[in-house]
């Protein structure tokens, strides 16, 4: 049987973009790819934004996408953890009914 691909979702603070980006890099064996995006994150838990942000209503958020086999997600979401401990990052799970590459 072939191992299920999901996509997990990080949506992380700005201000670490480039501390999650070089620890998802660093990852061994490598990630297959990632694609990656700035936002604005909007929602009840504002802890880590600016006072501007927390007037504006929102936070400047990156967001990752990446499709990868099931069985290399906690290994994922545990090195995002250390590398970045107690800072407001979200993450999502879902199953990925296809992938491929246009030829």
């Amino acid at each position: 049987m072939d191992t299920p691909l999901r996509k997990l979702t990080l949506v992380c603070p700005k201000s670490i973009q480039p501390t999650v980006l070089d620890t998802l890099d660093g990852i061994a064996p490598p990630l297959p790819g990632y694609t990656s995006h700035d936002g604005l994150g909007h929602g009840s838990s504002m802890d880590l934004a600016s006072t501007a942000e927390k007037v504006k209503g929102a936070m400047k958020v990156f967001t990752v996408l990446m499709v990868l086999p099931e069985e290399a997600i906690p290994l994922v979401l545990e090195t995002i953890r250390k590398a970045c401990p107690r800072r407001q990052i979200s993450y999502w799970i879902e199953p990925v009914l296809d992938f491929g590459r246009l030829k």
